[in-house]
């Protein structure tokens, strides 16, 4: 992970001209760990150019690569914590597949849309595509029901489709170029933009849409609605949703346990109002105690074990836990990509 000054956007870049095909894929393979397992679908030599950008609310990636196989199981739904839509142009190849129920088949020109709460497997050939991850947040006061989104396809040709994929060529381009307060005007005028086109896009598909709410997104709605509150717990969420005890901690098994999880979301939250330019002013243990933490001593400890430095010293650097102060790439770039993807906020 890396940034372009001090005043630049954070991203990460892997690409086979710089590193071993070997080496390439295992960082690919690393970043995207809680969006899909994904394996080479040929033993030929592999070719990766990834560069992908994180705008704070949303991430925009640009990818080409070899063909691939990628798989988002129910047990990765569970476990990987991310509750997102996927919006993306597939420039050059693309795949089939089933997005839940849902069969897929998606070219050139096409944009497809996926609902990372429910399943998906997809063979790629060699692709080129420019892939958003954006909030689910974002989606639900603008389309109301969303129900259609997961495998929607809006083909290549469609008036909608050609304004949306000129727009996603055009900030690909361009976001090299933008700082920090830049790219956070560009990532809100994103979501406007595609929350709008797809909302008239997916009227037309709700009357056969056959979509599940998964049973982690029901789970980790409510604990982010009571969050702040300090007596969260187990039997609090148990009693709030009419479900067992058993139930709710076999949801959150392979997420490291509920405490753990809601602890996670309690420090997601905190890191964010740290780096909020109208919080400089606001006392540390005033945020921990909003985002539901009994002591500010409790808070700083927490804290300072997930990111490697007291708040205090997070809120000096300001965007420190979104961009590297100097030029260089961070040893564990894939790992912070995964951390930095899990902290999207709406």
């Amino acid at each position: 992970m890396t940034s372009p000054s001090d005043r630049g956007i954070p991203f990460f870049q892997v690409s086979t001209d710089d590193v071993s095909a070997e080496m390439a894929f295992a960082a690919f393979k690393q970043s995207v760990q809680d969006v899909f397992a994904i394996s080479r679908r040929s033993d030929d030599d592999y070719r990766l150019d990834l560069i992908a950008w994180h705008l704070g609310t949303i991430m925009l990636g640009t990818f080409r690569s070899s063909a691939l196989a990628f798989d988002r199981s129910p047990a990765l739904v569970a476990s990987s914590g991310l509750d997102h839509f996927l919006v993306q142009l597939y420039v050059e190849g693309g795949f089939t597949g089933v997005a839940g129920d849902r069969p897929v088949t998606v070219g050139g020109g096409d944009i497809v849309i996926f609902d990372l709460a429910q399943t998906l497997q997809t063979q790629a050939n060699d692709f080129s595509n420019i892939t958003l991850l954006i909030p689910r947040a974002f989606f639900d006061p603008t389309n109301g029901r969303i129900d259609g989104l997961h495998g929607l396809v809006l083909p290549a040709g469609g008036a909608i489709t050609g304004m949306l994929a000129s727009y996603m060529i055009a900030l690909a381009e361009r976001t090299t170029a933008l700082g920090a307060d830049e790219a956070d005007v560009a990532a809100k005028s994103t979501v406007a933009l595609i929350t709008n086109l797809l909302s008239a896009s997916n009227r037309q598909n709700l009357s056969t849409a056959t979509f599940t709410p998964s049973p982690i997104s029901r789970l980790t709605t409510e604990i982010d609605r009571r969050l702040r509150d300090p007596d969260l717990d187990a039997d609090m969420l148990a009693a709030s949703l009419g479900m067992s005890r058993a139930s709710l901690y076999r949801a959150f098994d392979t997420m490291g346990g509920i405490a753990d999880y809601i602890r996670r979301r309690r420090l997601t939250i905190a890191a964010m109002a740290l780096t909020i330019p109208e919080n400089r002013r606001r006392k540390i243990s005033e945020i921990a105690f909003e985002c539901g933490f009994s002591s500010e001593s409790a808070f700083n400890r927490a804290f300072k074990a997930a990111f490697g430095m007291p708040p205090s010293q997070a809120r000096a650097h300001n965007n420190l836990l979104w961009s590297w102060a100097n030029n260089n790439v961070h040893p564990n770039a894939s790992a912070d990509f995964v951390r930095w993807m899990r902290m999207l906020r709406a």
